[in-house]
């Protein structure tokens, strides 16, 4: 009997060949410079997914996503080195991440798309507009990352946290001062509807994103066990529609970040 677990991963990023888009800069465990490009070429995507099923140890992979787009290689490249793939059995679905509408409309003329990763939470809901409803048409599953918008949203990043400079989100508008402080307020004006159902604001706000009607799963992380059953707990229970909306509107309410 084949287990229950779904081998998902992804493919498109790589440190080792400049080949492709380049994305960004980073260091390895050494602290050597590392860049990082993004690929999505034919040759690339069977490498990867072969070096994937031999680190997995094992013989197809359920759902193998595009990490980001590669603006220089053309999505028939990608579509069809994906296909032939799926065809020889080594994946059984074809994913993408990060890909706009146009992005996966494309896509859809070479063959199916079973899922997108694009990012999602209480104060990024920029999918709202067209990727959501576009998804939920074609019946592309989403699959959410950034549920808890970098931790910010647990309630738990308090206006005394410091980021050392090798934390990305020293820079992100959100974790300014000021606008942090405004998260943290909201946070405390949506507190009650978690306390009413014995839960904390991380479960509240990973529970606000997995309700959303064409949200199939949620990526959400964690730095120990105890998270880990923190945030396992957000799906055992069910906001009202009239909580969903109380919720939504607070959010709203905060707008744009105001700090430069």
């Amino acid at each position: 009997r084949r287990s229950e677990a779904i081998i998902a991963t992804k493919c498109g990023l790589r440190w080792d060949s400049d080949i492709g888009e380049f994305f960004f800069e980073t260091e390895d465990n050494r602290g050597k410079p590392l860049k990082i490009y993004r690929n999505l070429k034919k040759d690339s995507i069977r490498k990867e997914c072969e070096l994937s099923l031999k680190r997995f140890g094992v013989d197809v992979i359920d759902l193998y996503q595009c990490h980001w787009p590669d603006s220089t290689t053309p999505l028939d490249e990608t579509m069809e080195a994906l296909l032939r793939l799926k065809e020889e059995g080594k994946i059984r679905a074809i994913g993408v991440s990060n890909f706009t509408t146009e992005m996966m409309k494309a896509c859809l003329e070479y063959g199916d798309v079973a899922s997108d990763q694009p990012k999602y939470n209480l104060l990024f809901r920029d999918i709202e507009k067209d990727i959501l409803p576009f998804c939920k048409k074609h019946d592309i599953g989403l699959i959410v990352y950034g549920t808890l918008g970098q931790g910010l949203l647990t309630g738990k990043v308090t206006m005394e946290r410091k980021f050392p400079p090798s934390d990305l989100r020293i820079d992100q508008p959100w974790f300014k001062p000021r606008d942090r402080r405004r998260v943290l307020d909201t946070l405390e004006k949506v507190r009650p509807i978690a306390r009413e159902h014995e839960k904390t604001l991380a479960q509240l706000s990973i529970n606000w994103v997995i309700s959303e009607p064409g949200i199939k799963s949620a990526i959400v992380g964690a730095r120990n066990p105890d998270q880990v059953i923190e945030n396992a707990g957000a799906s055992d229970f069910k906001l009202s529609e009239e909580e969903r909306r109380i919720i939504k509107g607070h959010f709203e309410a905060l707008g744009e970040p105001e700090e430069e």
